[in-house]
């Protein structure tokens, strides 16, 4: 089921579960959309899945300094107790965060991906037709995210959240 709205007012106000909620929202630099990479938000989030659940979570990786980016690895992380990292595309992340890790059956991969609509959607999205090929969009296991909740980096929060100043700093900024 796919619901097209406000998210954060989604989570809040159905007691439906799911098994996939993924957040894909604007650059959090536009107004109030750093409030969909909160603590609150990721609580939201992780009451409305089943057991087993994945939330996924779309970061750019573009016109952000170090700081925010930390900010989102450890506010995700202050939550679910597994985060991954992949890279879709060039300039963006997208962080799988699960309470238990995700496995990964290389055996399994190979068999969908050498299916016709796999193995085209494969291609499609990232030009690549293999397991290997998709698994190279493997960045981090959830010891990055560790390593950063254990370094006390800062937690976004509905009443502290830097989140969109940090983006906003580096829009502009040409490297």
């Amino acid at each position: 089921k796919l619901h097209i709205g406000d998210a954060r007012e989604v989570l809040l106000t159905t007691d439906e579960k799911y098994d996939i909620i993924f957040s894909e929202p604007s650059n959090p630099y536009r107004a109030g959309i750093a409030s969909m990479f909160t603590k609150e938000f990721y609580e939201a989030a992780t009451q409305r899945l089943n057991p087993g659940g994945i939330f996924c979570q779309w970061v750019q990786a573009y016109d952000i300094d170090g700081e925010a980016l930390r900010t989102v690895f450890a506010t995700l992380g202050s939550v679910f107790t597994s985060v991954d990292t992949w890279c879709t595309q060039s300039k963006d992340l997208l962080l799988i965060a699960t309470h238990d890790p995700v496995t990964v059956d290389i055996a399994l991969l190979r068999q969908r991906f050498s299916e016709g609509a796999w193995r085209q959607a494969l291609f499609n999205a990232w030009r690549v037709d293999s397991a290997e090929g998709f698994l190279s969009h493997f960045i981090a296991n959830d010891s990055l995210t560790r390593s950063v909740v254990a370094a006390g980096e800062m937690i976004a929060t509905d009443d502290r959240n830097d989140l969109e100043y940090g983006f906003a700093r580096e829009v502009a900024r040409r490297k």
